[in-house]
């Protein structure tokens, strides 16, 4: 098997060019600052959220696009620089864990009442960490030059030996909480019992061909058919529907897909707090978050968002029984037995 090696430490903060803010940036009066991920992430925020939340209320938000956003906040803490920051849920919970997080009443957020209080990041006081702007989901994304979306109608199916070679994967920190809680599903357990999930992850790893972090190349490799199929985000292959590549598309397996909540946060002791709430209650709202959805295909989180017809036939059902069909795990579980779990994925890795 031709394993492509890469770092396993989870967060990897970049070089030191990256963890400071631009001066222009930190020189702008009344404009909030938002860490984003780059591509198509930060251009959907602009126009998604801060355009219209600048034109609806005459506040700046300016949208800055770096490699990891948790690494910011965390370069940065006790002096935060940034208003807020997206990042996924176990990031949030971390962040939370380690104290690094402003927390808001529910008064403050009252958007967060039309969103289920399972998908909250929330202190054990009750208090609010952060907001829910929106879901992706993580299934298993077919080249169907290569193989047919019958071929995986399980997570077990990855592991088939017929599969030599022809398997793309992501690093461990992602198998950790992604593709090892699928797995553990199928087989049986869930994230609390992960053994099966480990024979099965290992069985992947037996035909995989590359091991990458980067999803500009994961995107390759399923466009030219380098792979014919890898656990994949349902984000990514909107995107590439949209630029018009059909031949890469998305199955939910039997046992579901998971689902992937991400968070907004605002770092602890942040500046400007009564406006950096009305930013994050506006994206807790409806009408961004629908926006959201026909921008780059991310699932509104907030229960009053309204689908329409046109956004109904690209998903092929509604938001409610896409939601039926993915898989909410205990992501503080997760979180909290992430470093263990990466260690093991590493070592399991090693022996090949």
């Amino acid at each position: 098997m031709k394993l492509t090696r890469r770092a396993t430490i989870a967060g990897a903060l970049g070089s030191a060019a990256a963890l400071s803010l631009p001066g222009r940036l930190m020189a702008q009066s009344n404009t909030l600052l938002h860490a984003s991920w780059g591509g198509g992430v930060g251009s959907t925020w602009n126009a998604a959220f801060a355009d219209p939340f600048a034109a609806e209320t005459g506040a700046s938000v300016r949208i800055v696009d770096v490699p990891n956003p948790e690494a910011q906040l965390r370069a940065q803490a006790g002096n935060p620089q940034y208003h807020s920051a997206i990042g996924t849920f176990v990031q949030g919970v971390n962040m939370m864990r380690d104290d690094m997080l402003e927390t808001f009443s529910i008064d403050e957020l009252p958007e967060m009442r039309n969103i289920d209080e399972k998908y909250w990041l929330k202190t054990e006081d009750g208090r609010l960490a952060g907001i829910t702007p929106y879901f992706a989901y993580y299934g298993i994304a077919v080249n169907t030059n290569e193989a047919s979306l019958e071929d995986f109608t399980s997570w077990r199916n990855l592991a088939d030996e017929r599969w030599a070679d022809r398997l793309g994967m992501t690093r461990p920190i992602y198998l950790s909480t992604y593709d090892l809680t699928m797995l553990s599903k199928a087989a049986g357990g869930d994230e609390y019992d992960i053994a099966g999930g480990m024979e099965l992850l290992e069985g992947m790893a037996r035909n995989v061909l590359i091991v990458s972090n980067s999803l500009a190349q994961q995107n390759t490799m399923l466009e030219r058919g380098e792979v014919a199929a890898m656990p994949f985000y349902s984000t990514r292959i909107w995107a590439m529907h949209e630029a018009g590549v059909q031949h890469v598309d998305m199955i939910i397996p039997e046992e579901g897909a998971l689902l992937l909540p991400y968070v907004v946060v605002a770092p602890k002791g942040v500046a400007d707090r009564e406006q950096v709430a009305e930013w994050l209650n506006y994206i807790a709202g409806a009408a961004p978050q629908e926006r959201g959805m026909a921008i780059s295909g991310y699932i509104p989180a907030n229960s009053q968002a309204v689908a329409t017809d046109e956004i109904i036939a690209k998903i092929g059902m509604t938001y409610e029984e896409l939601l039926g069909r993915l898989y909410q795990p205990d992501w503080g579980h997760i979180a909290a037995n992430q470093q263990d779990t990466v260690a093991a994925i590493d070592q399991m890795l090693a022996r090949f």
